[in-house]
């Protein structure tokens, strides 16, 4: 499933036309649990440890994030064959709007930057964790 009848909030596309999208707070809480879907936290081990994080998400930082996204899997985040959903988070959409662009130059297809960041994710009700 993919993110197309979310409007794109940064620009950044890659050969097949993808982009990334947006996704509201409230929408990615339905995605949580998926497993089809995967959460990346791109924001310092400090940032995570003050407000906490997407429960089970995965922590990239930016400043590292070329150190976990290889699209052949052998990092930190999924192949791309996969096709896996990847919606991203930070304090308020900046670094993981960065973040999703480069995995879209990278030739994944499926990723969303979550509007509002993990505030919004708070408030929406989504599930914590450290």
């Amino acid at each position: 499933m993919n993110f197309s009848p979310f409007a794109s909030l940064f620009g950044g596309s890659n050969n097949s036309g993808a982009k990334m999208q947006t996704i509201s707070a409230s929408s990615a809480v339905q995605f949580h649990g998926d497993n089809d879907t995967v959460f990346i936290d791109v924001r310092g081990h400090g940032g995570i440890s003050f407000s906490g994080t997407v429960k089970n998400a995965l922590v990239a930082p930016l400043q590292e994030f070329a150190n976990h996204a290889k699209t052949d899997g052998s990092a930190t985040f999924p192949s791309i064959e996969e096709g896996k959903r990847i919606i991203l988070v930070c304090a308020s959409g900046a670094r993981s709007g960065a973040a999703g662009n480069q995995l879209v130059r990278m030739g994944y297809t499926d990723v969303a930057n979550l509007s509002g960041g993990i505030g919004a994710w708070a408030r929406a009700g989504g599930p914590m964790g450290k």
